[in-house]
């Protein structure tokens, strides 16, 4: 079975990486990641590699854009 995806999410995920300056490859694995989600599932259903991306791109977004 397939994980899902949703349209909504990845685009609202795409922008604000894009507006923030993430890099485009973290801002798609990112995006993909976002949207693939399972809310009823520990850690959001996300494996360790998935876990990785989403802490390299947190300091983009939690600083506006502006990372060291």
């Amino acid at each position: 079975m397939s994980k899902p995806f949703n349209q909504n999410l990845y685009s609202s995920c795409r922008k604000a990486c894009e507006e923030r300056g993430v890099p485009e490859d973290l801002t798609e694995k990112a995006s993909m990641i976002i949207a693939s989600d399972e809310a009823l599932k520990p850690d959001l259903g996300r494996t360790p590699e998935d876990q990785e991306v989403m802490k390299q791109v947190l300091p983009y977004l939690q600083s506006g854009g502006k990372t060291e």
